[in-house]
Order: structure tokens, then sequence, then C-alpha cells
């Protein structure tokens, strides 16, 4: 695959976490909070001038065009409506040049940034999930078809979408029986954590990033924050032990994001954080997703 060269990305909060209804509800204040710590790293900006320590290197800001758009207004009263609203917004993203960096939100918001980015391209299409769980259910009387639990399982529905291009990463514990004989029917790679600690990172990143990009234009990635072990992400929807950490995430998104076209991150809750702990983590990927993007450009 060849690194897509970029420069201009737009971020987007996506206030909403209506179909949180089997975790902790309050993901709609993360986009909010992520921004405050984002103004962290901001704040080192000096003449254009960014200093990436873990790197070395010396990024000019000028080189690139980041542009918060706010967040999302949401009816919220009607879920099919609040998500046609969700991505009603990322399409103008798209439309305007910019890779989007959209801030969740519960995973549902993912469903629409997947379907903007099918819609407002051709091609086929790969997706690169980062999750504890496998958001594989068919239907569920409590969240509906399309809740935070559903988004993959629709994704694969799609014409330009198959199975053979999608990879789920991070994924543990226990689930239903039908998932396991869905995964093998639909040829879905699932990557479990103790990849990360006994396999290099860099070769993790490249099987994904094949299986994802093969055949397909375009990849969207989603990164759900309960990825992370509970002990670095105590403010997450769905807690689950067992998780990667927070230096294998990191080093994992610089990897893949040249190769994407869009992120998401979702699922971080400040109503169940420690002070600010998650959405200080979030804040970080941001800019490890656009630092990665940027050196692409100028190598």
């Amino acid at each position: 695959m060849k690194k897509l060269k970029r420069s201009k990305f737009g971020i987007l909060g996506l206030a909403y976490d209506t179909t949180a209804s089997l975790g902790w509800p309050g993901a709609r204040y993360a986009p909010s909070e992520i921004r405050n710590s984002m103004k962290w790293i901001f704040n080192r900006v000096k003449n254009n001038e960014l200093f990436d320590t873990e790197s070395n290197r010396i990024i000019d800001m000028s080189k690139l065009i980041i542009e918060d758009f706010g967040d999302v207004y949401i009816s919220r009263y009607d879920h099919e409506k609040s998500i046609a609203e969700i991505k009603m917004q990322i399409d103008k993203l798209f439309q305007q040049g910019f890779t989007p960096i959209l801030l969740g939100g519960d995973h549902s918001v993912t469903w629409p940034g997947i379907i903007s980015l099918y819609e407002n391209t051709t091609g086929n299409m790969g997706i690169i999930q980062m999750d504890a769980h496998l958001d594989l259910v068919e239907d569920s009387y409590v969240q509906g078809k399309f809740s935070g639990s559903s988004e993959i399982r629709r994704a694969i529905e799609k014409e330009r979408i198959s199975g053979s291009n999608v990879v789920q990463v991070g994924i543990r514990g226990y689930n239903y029986a039908e998932h396991y004989h869905f995964i093998k029917d639909n040829d879905i790679l699932v990557i479990n954590p103790d990849a990360f600690y006994n396999r290099d990172i860099k070769q993790v990143a490249r099987e994904v990033l094949e299986k994802a990009g093969n055949g397909t234009e375009h990849i969207y990635l989603t990164v759900d924050i309960d990825v992370l072990d509970s002990a670095f992400a105590p403010g997450s929807g769905a807690n689950e032990p067992g998780g990667i950490n927070p230096y294998q995430l990191y080093a994992f998104i610089k990897e893949l994001a040249p190769y994407v076209d869009a992120i998401d991150i979702v699922e971080v809750n400040p109503l169940t954080d420690y002070r600010n702990m998650t959405s200080t983590v979030a804040a970080k990927l941001v800019f490890d997703f656009i630092a990665a993007n940027y050196y692409a450009l100028e190598d």
C-alpha cells in the first residue's frame, strides 16, 4: 500500500451516547474533555513549531491545516435521525478535502463515519477496529440494529465492504458463540492483545494493513478506547481487563495513520474517568495520528 499524503485535518465532535444502554453513559461529554487535554499540546506550539520528543523531530505546523468544526448538532430524540445528522456533517469534511478525526461519543457514531467514507468514495473499503469487543450484534431489543454493538456487522452488509478486509484488534474476554461462526464465515481477522506482547508491533501493523488493504482503495480506522487495559483507561464505556497499554496503542496507530482515510476515537467517558487520564490518552492519540501523516508527507 502507498502512504497517503495528507496535510488537512478536520476535527469533529460527535457528542452522542444514546445507545450506551449496556455500558456506562457519559461519552457525550468526551469531545470537550479531549479538546481540553489537547490544549496542553497546542500550548507548546511556538513559532509554528512543535517538538516531537519521541521521534526527536520538529513538526512544522505551518505545513498543516488542523481545523476544529465543533460538535455536531444532534436531535437525540430519534436515533436514526441523529445518525443521519452526524453523517451529514462528516460528509462535509470529505467534500472539503479534510481527513476526518472524529471524537465520539459511543461506538454507534462509527456507523455514520463508515457510511460517509463509503458514500463519498468509490471502490472497495477496509475497516480496522481497535476494541475489546466484537460489535457484531445482529439486532437487540434494547439497542436495535444501529447501536454501538452492531456497527461492524452493519458495515459488512455493504456491497463494497467484505469481511475479508475487516480486522478486529485487541479483542478479548468472552462472547456469543454465534459470533465465532460469523467471524469464520466472513473471513474476519481477529488479533488478540497477546500479539502486542509477544510480537513486534510493526509486524502486527503490516499484517493488519495487508488484510484491510488487500484489494481495497480506502480504509476506515475506529478506536474504541477500551482496547486499552482498564488500568490505563478508567474512563470508558465498558471496561474489559487484559488489554494493551498506551505505548502499544500509540506505536500501532503511528504505523497505520498514513494509510487510513478517517479515524474515530470513541467510548471515552469523562464521568467514569480519573483526573482526565483517558481523555489525555485520546488527545495524544489525535496528535500521533497527525504527526505520523506529517512525517509521511515530509519523507
